[in-house]
């Protein structure tokens, strides 16, 4: 009874063993640029959780899990949310601010969502030499991206804020948050993702070092975008 016992405990590890050496196998399998550029994108702008995972999932059987993305896609919206709306706030009276508080994260997570709702359309994709390393290649993607915008926004200046009383302000906000999600207009800016090579078993990896870089260049050039 104890043999069969342990028999069918041996059969169950193997399995176990077997399931994770397919699973490895599933995550080592090359990607093309695109696909590899496509989950970069959903984790850094769409900020999505499933797509960070998938990419960890890709990076790890050649990169090591110590240079995965560990950022919490989950918090982080919220928190950009509110690190702009206590930048707003900390340039008012308290008592305005306290009472503005609830309509400023309403019109700061309005603007912030047409940033994650950011599509893009993949131009063209080449492999470029690099100089210092031999027989090293980096893929560059020629990426349009296109975001939201609202048709007239109000730019008020900050003396402008100043001067207004809360309710006002508060009005003002609500028009705001309104304003930018109901977006009709739509701006499309030309941006270039790098993508390193890493050769392995005759197969073709990619990476990126510092894909922070391209939701920084996708902030600068929707919010130079607002402001003109």
């Amino acid at each position: 009874m104890e043999t069969k016992t342990m028999k069918g405990s041996m059969r169950i590890l193997f399995l176990i063993m077997l399931f994770c050496i397919q699973n490895i196998f599933a995550q080592t399998k090359p990607l093309k640029p695109e696909q590899v550029f496509g989950m970069y994108f959903d984790t850094f702008v769409k900020q999505d959780e499933h797509a960070q995972q998938k990419l960890n999932a890709y990076l790890i059987p050649f990169l090591g899990a110590e240079n995965t993305n560990s950022i919490d896609v989950n918090n982080s919206f919220s928190d950009e949310v509110q690190n702009l709306t206590g930048i707003f706030l900390a340039n008012l009276p308290k008592e305005k601010a306290a009472a503005c508080k609830t309509e400023a994260e309403e019109f700061f997570d309005a603007l912030l969502s047409n940033l994650k709702n950011t599509e893009y359309k993949i131009k063209s994709i080449k492999d470029v030499k690099i100089e210092y390393a031999d027989k090293s290649f980096v893929t560059e993607l020629n990426v349009d991206l296109s975001f939201p915008v609202p048709a007239k926004t109000g730019n008020l200046k900050a003396e402008d804020i100043q001067k207004m009383t809360a309710e006002d302000l508060k009005q003002y906000l609500k028009k705001e948050a309104q304003s930018f999600a109901k977006s009709t207009g739509k701006v499309t800016v030309k941006q270039i993702f790098k993508l390193y090579q890493i050769k392995k078993e005759g197969n073709v990896y990619y990476w990126n070092g510092s894909p922070q870089e391209l939701v920084w260049k996708l902030s600068e050039n929707y919010f130079k975008n607002l402001n003109q």
